[in-house]
Order: C-alpha cells, then structure tokens, then sequence
C-alpha cells in the first residue's frame, strides 16, 4: 500500500493549494501554464513536429500540463486511492506494481509543474507592479523573466526536468515489456469495475504517447536540453529566446 499512500499524500496536498480556493489566484495561474505551455511549444517545436516523439510531447504538455484538466483527474484518483486505502478497492491487485510506481511518479511530476507555477502566480498577485503588467498587457515574455527572477527557482526547475526525464525513461522501460503490457491490458475491464478508471486511463494514454518512440532518448535528450537551456537563459540573460 506504499504506493497507493504516497499517490494520495500527493493528491491531497494538490488540493490544499491556495489557488483551489482564491479565484484571482486560480486565474493568474491558469495564465502561467499558457504562457508555459505556449513557450514550451516554440522551444520544442521539433519533437512537436516529429511523428515519433509528437505523442508524448502533447501528453506531456497538452494532456497533463494543465491544471483545470489536471484538477479533474486529481479528484478522481483520490477517490480512488481512498478507496484502495480503505479496503474497498483492489487498486495494487489490478494494476502491475512497477507500472503503479511509475504512473504515480507522473502524477507526482504533474503536481510539482502546478507547484512551480503557482510560485510565479503568487508573486505577480502580490507585487502591485507585476499586478499592473498583467492587468494590462497580460502575461508576457518580460514580464515572467522578472518574476522568474524574482522568485528565484532556478534549482528547482532544474530539479523538475530531471524528474520529467526519469518518468519518461521508467515508462519507456516499463511499457516495452510484452508481458507486463498484456497484464495491463488485461486488467482494463476489472480496473474500470472497481473505480480505477481515471489511474488505469491516464497510465494507458502514456503508454500509448511512449510506444511510438524506439529510443527514449530521441525524446529526452533534446528535451532536457532545451528546457535547461530556456532556465540558464531566463536567470543568467534575461531572455526567454
């Protein structure tokens, strides 16, 4: 049950930030994951373009980098491992155990994005000169290296891609095993009797992204370099290109 308490410790602190119960908040952040979903399209544009690695790329950014989309799936997994918690469901009995960690360490992965996000949306809320840019002109390449600046995160955003490149490398370990494919599969219609659609769905769309890339590291590679590239870029030059 290891595993199915550190999903819900995750979801649960997911639900205690404070844009679920500030509006003003809600909507500066919402705006950030724009403007980041927007920049890392543009910063990525060829393993967008890439029919290899293009379906991971949007399950990554457009499927799970976002967090009215995200708040639905949060809900839902929490249910179900309260459930799986409580005894009333069979969660780490359906689902194979290292692919359970792993779907896991993406929700975790998801979290902390909103996590970071939500530094940025705090401190343009709080600052009445970032208050007034944004009121005006929105959320702008300028305006988000000063922020960026200001909260000074650059460790762990860091942190934060390295994490993204460890999911991304588990999953493709662990979703090009045959058997362990055919046990999930297996699995679906059980999965879906006992609640567990959300988990059992939202591992099974990664699995499908990863599965039309043969080496991982087409993806993540190219991937961890830009992205550390945009963060040293943002602190040291100012620029976001």
């Amino acid at each position: 049950m290891l595993h199915i308490q550190s999903l819900v410790d995750t979801l649960n602190g997911y639900q205690a930030l404070p844009h679920h119960s500030d509006a003003n908040l809600k909507h500066i952040l919402n705006e950030v994951q724009t403007w980041q979903k927007s920049r890392i399209h543009r910063t990525n544009k060829p393993l967008f373009d890439n029919n290899k690695t293009a379906p991971l790329a949007h399950y990554l950014i457009d499927r799970i980098y976002s967090d009215k989309d995200f708040d639905i799936l949060a809900k839902q997994l929490l249910t179900a491992g309260n459930n799986a918690l409580n005894g009333s469901g069979r969660l780490e009995k359906l689902i194979p155990q290292n692919t359970l960690a792993t779907g896991i360490l993406g929700v975790k992965a998801a979290v902390l994005a909103v996590e970071l996000d939500l530094v940025l949306a705090k401190a343009i809320q709080r600052n009445d000169t970032y208050l007034q840019s944004f009121h005006q002109d929105g959320i702008t390449d300028a305006l988000m290296v000063e922020v960026y600046q200001a909260v000074n995160a650059k460790d762990a955003r860091i942190a934060q891609i390295h994490a993204i490149k460890e999911v991304c490398e588990l999953s493709h370990k662990q979703f090009n095993s045959f058997l362990l494919q055919k046990a999930f599969s297996l699995a679906k219609s059980t999965a879906y009797h006992h609640g567990y659609q959300p988990l059992y769905d939202f591992i099974h769309d990664g699995l499908i992204a990863i599965k039309s890339i043969k080496k991982i590291d087409d993806f993540t590679v190219p991937f961890t370099q830009n992205e550390l590239a945009t963060i040293e870029r943002i602190h040291q030059d100012g620029k976001v290109y």
